[in-house]
Order: C-alpha cells, then structure tokens, then sequence
C-alpha cells in the first residue's frame, strides 16, 4: 500500500476514527494490528520475515534481561568479594554475549541474503569468466519485504541496547512487535530507539484537534514535496543520468544538481508524512533531516541527513570499532611504524572505513554504493586531517567569520554533495570522465540544442519546479526553531486554513500523478 495513494487515504481515515473511538488501553493493539494489514497488503509471504525478526530479537532479548536478574540475585546470595564478582560477571557477561551475536548473525544474515544474494552471485561469476570457467550461478528471484533494512537496523540496535544494559527487555511479545512494525515507518524510516518512543507507542491518547492539525499539516506538506518537486523532476533527472554518452556537458551538471534536489524532495518528503501519520496518533518519531543544505562543511552535512541512520552508524558501530581490541592492535602497529600521532589516529580510521562501508552496501547491493561510501569516507578523513591549517586560515583570515563566508561554506557543502552523488549513478570510471567533461565542455547553449525538450518538461513544468523549490528551501530556513507550522499556527485561524487549503490546491492540482493517480514509489521504499 502506498502512502501516495487512495487507499492508504482511506486506511488512515479508516484507522484515526476508531483509534480514537476504542478505549485507550486497545489503541496500542489497535496499531498492531493495522500495522500487520499495512504489510500484508504488500503480499502475506512477507509478513513472516518481520515476524521472525521480531520473535528472535524480544526471546534473546528476554533471554538476556533474566540472565542478568539471575546473576544479581546469585552474587547478593552468594556474598562474593570483588574479585570473585568480577569473575563471574565475566563468565555472564560471555553467555549473553552469545546470545547477542546469535541475534545479529540471525537477522543481519537474513538482511544480508535477501538484499545482497544477487550482488554476491553476481561478483562470483564475473570472477568465473575471468578464470575462462564456463560455471554460471543463476540469480535469485526472491523480492525485498518492504522495510527490511529499517526494521531489521531498528531491531538489532534494541537487541545491543539490551545488551549494554541501557534499558530492561520489554516482556511483551506483541508491544514489542508493535515497535518493529509500526506502520508509518516501515517505508522509509526513521530508525527509532525504543526508549524514544514506547511510551507514545503504548500510551492513551484522547482525541487532540490541534495535534491532528499539525499531523495533517506535516503530511501536506510532504506531498509537495514528493508529488509537485520529486515526481515531476525524476523522469528527466533519470533520463540524464540514464544517458552519460547523450547527456554530456552542462547536462551532468543539471544532472547531478537534479540528482540531488530529486532524491531529498522525495526522501524528505516522504519523512515529513511517515512523522505526520505518527503524529495524529500522538507518537512522535524522530527527525530525519535538519536543514542539510545549510550545513557548511560535510561533516556537519552528515550530522543533519538521515540523522537515524547516521546516529545509529555512530553508537553501534563507529564507537565499538574503534575501542575494539582490533582497532587498538592497528594502533599499536601503526604507532610502531609511523609514529606516536599516526597510532593514535588508526582506530579512527578504521571506524570510519567500516562505518561508510556500511553506509554503502546498506544503500545499495551494488559497487557503486560503495564507492559512494568510500569517496564520502576519503573526503572526510582529509577534511579531518586538514583541520589544523583550516584553523589557521580561520585564525589569520577575519573575514572567515562573516555571514558571507558562512554561506559560501554552505553552497560549496552543496556541490560537493552533488559530486559525491555522482558515484551513485555512474560507473566509478565515468564519474571522472564526466566530471572532466562538464568543466571542460559546458556551455549555456546546450540548453538549445534540442535535448532540454527531450527530458518531458515543459516550459510550464520547469517555472513549477523552481518556484516550488524556492518554496521548499524557503519552508527549511523556517523550519528553524519551532517551525513554520508552529509559526502558522499562532497566527490568525483564517489564515491558517486560508495557507493549508491553498497547500491543498497546489498539491492536488500540479502534483505529477502516475498511472491510476498513484505516484511512483519512494526513492528509499527499496532499502
């Protein structure tokens, strides 16, 4: 079921009147069971991986939460000294331990052979004809369940919270099913934590109109930006990232900037619908994005995209890399080789190789993801090691301190995003290759030569674009503080609903509508 669609529209007011009709203590069920006929809609084969994920994770988790009991009501019964309790604590922290790496094998290895099989058998027949073998593997047929990197990503990172012993283990199978599979984010995330949201998830709610309001607002406001600006602008941007051999010159910079603009409107925008539905049924998820295009450097860029995925990148694997035993014997070898400073620096390193190596095969069963995460990688680990003569330059340069310095920080984060996208889509080779040609071969009367009217958008379509973007950015640089909706919403009740209709008319009036009036699938649905 799309969340672009008629019949998600009637789910969901189908599904808010008896949320709010049934008494509070079933409303939590109520979800439950939406959410799994949200999933089957996407076929019922596939409901049994969420539900084999789900099972697994709360029984090892559960596993876990009384292994630890067990063991403090042994150590107070058995009055053991501190080395002896030391001892011991060793001995339970092993079993767990177990337990925890059961749970990742288990889940990941599912995630891993239902995402990347083809990928695999792929590289190993390349590796056979290179050899002159005439063994051919043939490809998987199986289709991605919907959602399985978010769910399996957001249950695994319960499973180590469990483990590192931050919260208890919820004893209930179904609120923690509840968790794993709750509707809104299945398509494109966030990845939440539990501790974040169960107390929404399984509170009482009591119909609130204002909260239903800004929930409705949210959703509106992430249809334009996925039916007016991503869904009009993605044929044309795939049409020129599509062709490099026709597309060339100031092509693979429109392409590139397309590229760009495409995939926030539409990742953006579905985030901004996935929080809205959560918000009428008063759960509150956290922010995916943080106004990324203000962002002055590439480090800061990656603290405000897809803040989920790169927050759970940094707590579950960059931290326990580089303080793990192999981190600190590359240190110990380095320092020998290169010097106190180089061992020091090693573990950091290694971490962020491993934590953008991720970022790209999570992405993507393809090389080209994990060049992506690698030329991310490169940059920032030189962008770290520059650090110091960016102080300088800041220290001898006053000027580097002025609003206008800040904002050409800013739009040459952006570009440098849009370059890095390019080995999203182009083979490692043709990125260079195209990059070389578009500073070298650009020119403004290329737009002339017939190949802008063979992209599908008219002269109309294009003015739409541009207004619609500036209103996207315009709508970011509110977003800053309480919002725009929160701004909106102390204004005049006239008002108001004079902004939200007119929202309504552009949307529903200039959207891009697919075959059927269903728009096409989010960019991030397939991860």
């Amino acid at each position: 079921m799309l969340l672009v669609s008629y019949e998600f529209g009637l789910f969901l007011i189908l599904l808010t009147v008896i949320y709010y009709l049934v008494p509070g203590k079933f409303q939590w069920i109520l979800l439950l069971a939406a959410s799994y006929l949200f999933y089957l809609c996407g076929g019922p084969l596939y409901i049994l991986y969420p539900l084999i994920t789900t099972f697994t994770t709360w029984l090892l988790a559960r596993r876990m939460g009384r292994i630890s009991a067990d063991a403090r009501r042994y150590i107070k019964e058995q009055g053991f000294d501190r080395e002896q309790k030391k001892a011991y604590n060793q001995t339970v922290k092993r079993r767990r331990k177990r337990l925890l790496l059961c749970g990742l094998f288990m889940n990941f290895g599912i995630l891993a052979v239902l995402k990347y099989a083809n990928f695999a058998l792929e590289n190993i027949n390349g590796l056979l004809h290179l050899f002159h073998s005439t063994l051919n593997f043939n490809y998987v047929g199986w289709l991605l369940p919907l959602g399985i990197s978010y769910y399996t990503f957001q249950s695994m990172g319960y499973l180590i919270d469990v483990y590192n012993g931050k919260y208890e283990p919820e004893q209930n199978p179904a609120r923690f099913a509840l968790f794993v599979s709750f509707f809104p984010q299945l398509v494109a995330g966030p990845i939440s934590r539990f501790d974040q949201i169960k107390e929404d998830l399984f509170a009482s709610h009591t119909f609130d109109m204002r909260r239903l309001k800004l929930g409705a607002e949210r959703m509106l406001w992430g249809y334009f930006k996925k039916l007016v600006i991503a869904d009009r602008l993605g044929p044309a941007v795939t049409a020129i990232i599509s062709s490099p051999s026709e597309y060339n010159g100031i092509y693979v910079f429109l392409g590139m900037v397309g590229y760009t603009v495409w995939m926030y409107a539409d990742f953006a925008g579905g985030i901004d619908i996935v929080i809205g539905v959560a918000q009428i049924f008063g759960v509150k998820l956290p922010e995916n994005f943080d106004r990324p295009f203000m962002s002055a450097s590439l480090a800061e860029f990656w603290r405000r995209w897809h803040m989920s995925l790169m927050q759970w990148l940094r707590e579950y694997i960059f931290f326990p890399v580089s303080t793990s035993r192999f981190s600190k014997k590359i240190s110990a070898v380095t320092g020998k080789l290169l010097g106190r400073k180089a061992g020091q620096k090693a573990p950091v390193y290694v971490a962020n190789i491993v934590v953008w190596l991720t970022a790209g095969i999570w992405h993507g069963a393809s090389w080209n993801f994990v060049a992506w995460g690698m030329a991310n990688c490169i940059v920032m680990l030189i962008s770290a090691e520059l650090s110091g003569v960016y102080r300088a330059f800041r220290k001898r340069f006053s000027f580097t301190g002025s609003q206008g310095y800040r904002w050409f920080g800013i739009v040459r984060t952006f570009f440098l995003f849009c370059c890095l996208e390019m080995f999203e889509y182009y083979p490692f080779l043709t990125v260079f290759s195209m990059f070389g040609n578009m500073l070298t071969s650009s020119s403004l009367s290329q737009l002339t030569d017939g190949r802008m009217a063979s992209l599908g958008l008219g002269y109309a379509d294009w003015i739409l674009l541009l207004i619609s973007i500036a209103v996207m950015a315009l709508g970011a640089v509110f977003q800053k503080g309480n919002g725009y909706r929160e701004w909106l919403d102390r204004k005049p009740v006239w008002l108001q609903y004079a902004a939200v209709f007119g929202l309504f008319l552009v949307v529903l009036l200039t959207g891009a509508y697919g075959q059927g009036y269903d728009a096409s699938q989010f960019i991030y649905n397939q991860f």
